[in-house]
């Protein structure tokens, strides 16, 4: 998670914000919630609707985890990796106004993130 950490602190600097303290830890916390729902959101979006359901099904047995799940995805044919990247990107473009509009860069950047 010190990644996303890294990744929400250079959002906020390159947006301005001047808070400290508890409160920056509480607005990193709440968009890194946010953009971690969003990459679930982009990930169940790219299932099947059978795939879907076959998860979800899945997902009720207090013994399928966060690792089953991502075995599942990845035996779906997702790239939950790339699926986060673009997550990122467009996630950052948003909370910036539209982005630099350095598709690369941007890329770069949310691509070591990620790693």
């Amino acid at each position: 998670m010190q990644n996303l950490d890294d990744f929400m602190e250079s959002l906020l600097q390159e947006k301005g914000i001047n808070v400290e303290g508890e409160v920056r830890d509480q607005l990193k916390a709440d968009m890194t919630q946010r953009l971690l729902n969003q990459i679930d959101r982009a990930t169940l979006n790219r299932l099947s609707e059978e795939q879907a359901i076959e998860l979800s099904d899945k997902l009720d047995d207090p013994n399928f985890g966060d690792e089953q799940a991502s075995e599942y995805i990845k035996k779906c044919g997702i790239d939950a990796q790339q699926v986060a990247l673009e997550t990122m990107i467009q996630f950052r473009a948003l909370y910036l106004g539209g982005g630099t509009g350095d598709v690369v860069n941007e890329a770069e950047e949310a691509e070591a993130v990620a790693e």
